[in-house]
């Protein structure tokens, strides 16, 4: 398993505005005077009402340099007083919040939309630990439980010690926007081209795995070179960091986390325990 340096993109979506008062006091004497660390700067990049009466919820970004991190945060009306964190609503099932996070529509899938398990992975191409368990999930798992699991794929490239991470997230997602099967080849070919790959010749081998993969390879590298499908990529950080992924490979089975190049014992334990419990 491998960790995350502090990451995630902006949120830009101001839907209310933030007192300049309350901004000083949040900010100056309030989190500049408690926090020690040297040269960290603060910025409010989304303010909303919230699910609690009397209270907006809002996201600091925390920045150091070139590194963000994201922190949910609630306050009052009167800007009194402020709690950090997610606000739990404790007559909903906990696996459904978590579900509820992640965004399943129009994403790389495969298996039915009704299964009875879903399992949502969070993958760094690079990452060797994800190999192994790529590995593990083809060959010891998913062909197992054919029909009854849905398997769903988001990029969460760890670019602080990966180089050529966030470059096979975006092939991976230039191939998905010719179908979720060419997205299939790319998952595969990446993966299994892991050890040949570097920062230098990855569009030559993510062309190579487009080409076997019938895909139109000239569409291919333009969405490559100009880098657009990384919107795709940010959400899927976006969306893993709101569920407080730092490492990869992660997994939600049904809403319920699992971490690491696991056994095909663990995962396979999880989904019975899922496919007992749903009749």
């Amino acid at each position: 398993m491998e960790t995350a340096a502090p990451s995630g993109p902006a949120i830009d979506n101001v839907t209310l505005r933030f007192p300049p008062e309350l901004e000083r006091r949040f900010h100056a004497d309030y989190f500049q005077k408690t926090v020690t660390t040297p040269g960290l700067n603060f910025k409010v990049t989304k303010i909303e009402d919230s699910e609690v009466p009397g209270w907006r919820k809002g996201n600091l970004e925390v920045s150091l340099g070139q590194q963000n991190q994201n922190v949910a945060f609630y306050v009052n009306r009167d800007g009194k007083y402020l709690f950090r964190g997610d606000a739990i609503d404790l007559t909903m099932d906990p696996l459904r919040q978590v579900m509820n996070k992640i965004s399943l529509d129009g994403q790389p899938e495969r298996g039915p939309k009704d299964a009875k398990v879903t399992i949502v992975e969070y993958s760094d191409f690079q990452c060797p630990f994800c190999a192994r368990v790529y590995t593990t999930l083809e060959n010891e798992v998913l062909k197992d439980y054919g029909d009854k699991v849905r398997f769903v794929f988001k990029n969460f490239p760890l670019t602080s010690i990966h180089p050529w991470a966030e470059d096979g997230a975006v092939a991976s997602e230039c191939a998905f926007q010719q179908g979720n099967e060419q997205f299939w080849a790319m998952y595969n070919g990446l993966f299994s081209k892991q050890s040949e790959i570097n920062k230098d010749n990855l569009k030559e081998k993510a062309s190579g795995i487009a080409k076997d993969g019938n895909l139109d390879v000239a569409k291919f590298q333009e969405c490559l070179d100009g880098r657009k499908a990384l919107d795709a990529v940010k959400a899927d950080e976006s969306e893993a960091t709101a569920l407080g992924v730092n490492s990869t490979p992660t997994f939600f089975i049904n809403g319920r986390r699992l971490s690491g190049a696991q056994t095909p014992q663990d995962f396979k334990q999880m989904i019975d325990q899922e496919l007992a419990g749903k009749g």
